[in-house]
């Protein structure tokens, strides 16, 4: 398990997409209140620790009467800025609660942007973007993170080629051809993106167009691994190296 200095085994983080660095007050739904007072058993001036997902962290403390809580009123807060620069842009597999899974272990890795794309043999051409984000709120919650990874609608390969300006750029790919292990890549801490085909790799003609468009082949190993496990791999390995480097 990761984890950084600052967090402890006891803080609980909650998300309010609302919240602004100004804000004074805050209040929460009534099931997070019944979770803050029922489950975390919270009482009169205890903390709690509130992020919108942009890098804001926000303390503030209960005011409870008669068994409700009355007001949480901001006591401090500062931005981090230990934003990620790591994306991924990965075509959907078949079996989304294999999707859901990698966006749960990617946030908690540390990922910036998830991008969804539709190739060749892509077998997924939507997918429900509200629950995503759900999945991706939970997850920063958990390993108590101050960013929310941003999620992309499905676009088609071609498009996304074309349009893409990362400063480092990655195709892993399963076909006979030169690559270079993404461990032995010098990384930078820049904006990275890695491109993951799906269960039918990608076609010949698209890694020759990524290629033609700054797109560098990379490998993750010897084993041929699922997209998604391919996609951990892709996100952890990127994250260890820059880590290195610090």
């Amino acid at each position: 398990m990761r984890l950084n200095r600052r967090s402890s085994f006891n803080m609980t983080i909650f998300y309010n997409h609302f919240l602004e660095k100004d804000s004074k007050t805050l209040n929460f739904s009534d099931e997070e209140k019944k979770h803050i007072l029922k489950s975390l058993r919270k009482k009169t001036n205890d903390k709690i620790t509130v992020t919108n997902g942009r890098g804001l962290e926000w303390i503030g403390k209960l005011e409870v009467s008669h068994g409700k809580i009355f007001s949480i009123k901001k006591i401090s807060c500062k931005i981090h800025n230990n934003k990620s620069n790591i994306e991924i842009a990965i075509a959907p597999t078949k079996k989304i609660d294999r999707i859901e899974w990698f966006l749960e272990k990617s946030a908690e890795i540390g990922v910036n942007k998830i991008h969804f794309i539709k190739s060749k043999h892509s077998v997924r051409d939507r997918i429900n973007l509200k629950r995503f984000n759900k999945i991706l709120v939970s997850a920063i919650k958990q390993s108590k993170q101050f960013y929310l990874p941003e999620i992309l609608d499905i676009i088609s390969f071609k498009d996304f080629v074309n349009s893409n300006k990362n400063q480092q750029k990655f195709i892993a790919h399963c076909h006979d051809s030169a690559k270079t292990h993404l461990a032995k890549i010098f990384i930078e801490n820049k904006s990275s993106i890695i491109l993951i085909g799906p269960e039918g790799d990608f076609s010949k003609d698209e890694i020759q167009l990524s290629l033609s468009k700054g797109f560098n082949p990379i490998s993750l190993g010897e084993n041929r691994l699922r997209s998604e496990t391919a996609a951990i791999v892709a996100v952890q390995t990127i994250s260890t190296l820059i880590a290195l480097k610090n």
